[in-house]
């Protein structure tokens, strides 16, 4: 009978619907979430632009639609839309910001440099994050009531067991002979500003670093260019990002990839999600960044990303951050968006790797 009923009426249903939603999970739901929800159900649909790599792309939206809906009884859509990288996406959002137009997202995901550039812009939304999910949204988590962390990453490398000359310990293994033209690298320098940071190596021994490491890389991938490892085009990667990539590749094609978390560079860094002052589905995008900060948001970024946050529980990161710091004989520090403010030198000088990279002429 449903296909009989007219447009309008059926608009009509639609919006009384999604105005009152009928929460699956009433009781566990504080008001501001439940108030926030109904708020969201009316904005209908939401856009995610990144890349297809970046939470799952496509696939990654669907499960997001999916979940929000279900845990809070509406009826929403979230839509991807393939993006640049993240810093060039943020920039996009402050180039239609400041000419008045919409956001291309409607949440943004960068990484904590990205996102330490763009403190300054006043470019985002800040929320009561806290009052939505009380026992996840912390302190910990929150920054400036306006970035919210959703994955850890830690600084390493990736390499190929079954093909590598020798086990890699450290960064500077890549300098030993066997190595030589073997491993690849990224043509920004990803990490070097950590590495260079005063908790890790200083900015002096990184350069010196670069200099003869850029003389030994083989080419330029980028951080999910797995399929280049276990082919053996590549032998390592170094460095790697985070490792997402690394551990998606073992364990869902039996690559024969291990990834090492430097010791020495003992940082945890994180990607966050944040609502564009200009996004169109401004509510839908702050419901959208509160569920990945439940246990079912966690477990489709698990899903997606083959990552999570360390600070929820059920993490597989943690394990790994855990055994990294064991190894290191000490607690990781907090490299997010509040300790990058104050790595100028360490960012300094990953722009001096990366021209060293590129003197290299690596392709």
């Amino acid at each position: 009978m449903l296909r009989f009923v007219s447009k309008a009426a059926f608009a009509a249903v639609a919006l009384s619907a999604s105005a009152a939603p009928a929460f699956a999970q009433s009781s566990a739901l504080s008001p501001a979430i439940k108030e926030l929800a109904a708020a969201a159900a009316k904005d209908g649909e939401m856009t995610v632009t990144w890349s297809n790599s970046t939470m799952g792309g496509q696939k990654g939206a669907k499960a997001f639609e999916t979940g929000i809906n279900k845990m809070f009884g509406i009826n929403i859509k979230v839509s991807w839309a393939p993006g640049d990288s993240m810093p060039n996406v943020g920039n996009q959002v402050a180039t239609t910001q400041q000419n008045g137009l919409p956001s291309p997202t409607d949440v943004y995901m960068g990484f904590s440099r990205n996102m330490a550039v763009l403190l300054d812009r006043n470019l985002f939304h800040s929320a009561p994050w806290k009052s939505y999910f009380p026992d996840s949204l912390t302190d910990e988590i929150v920054e400036f009531d306006t970035y919210v962390k959703v994955v850890s990453a830690t600084l390493g490398f990736t390499y190929n067991h079954a093909l590598a000359p020798s086990k890699p310990e450290k960064l500077e293994d890549f300098l030993k002979p066997e190595w030589k033209g073997k491993f690849g690298t990224t043509a920004f320098g990803a990490g070097f500003d950590q590495i260079a940071a005063k908790e890790a190596w200083g900015p002096e021994k990184t350069i010196e670093f670069a200099k003869k490491f850029s003389d030994g890389a083989a080419g330029f991938l980028r951080c999910n260019e797995m399929g280049r490892l276990s082919s053996g085009e590549f032998l390592a990667l170094v460095t790697d990002c985070s490792g997402d990539s690394a551990r998606e590749f073992a364990r869902t094609k039996g690559a024969p990839l291990s990834r090492v978390v430097a010791p020495d560079v003992p940082l945890v860094s994180y990607f966050y999600f944040a609502v564009p002052k200009n996004a169109k589905a401004s509510n839908l995008g702050k419901l959208f960044v509160a569920h990945a900060l439940t246990k079912e948001g966690q477990a489709i970024i698990r899903d997606q990303t083959f990552g999570d946050l360390h600070l929820m529980p059920e993490s597989i990161v943690a394990n790994e951050l855990a055994a990294a710091e064991k190894i290191a004989g000490k607690k990781f520090a907090n490299g997010d968006i509040a300790w990058q403010k104050t790595n100028d030198a360490g960012n300094a000088a990953q722009q001096e790797v990366a021209k060293i990279l590129a003197s290299g002429s690596k392709k």
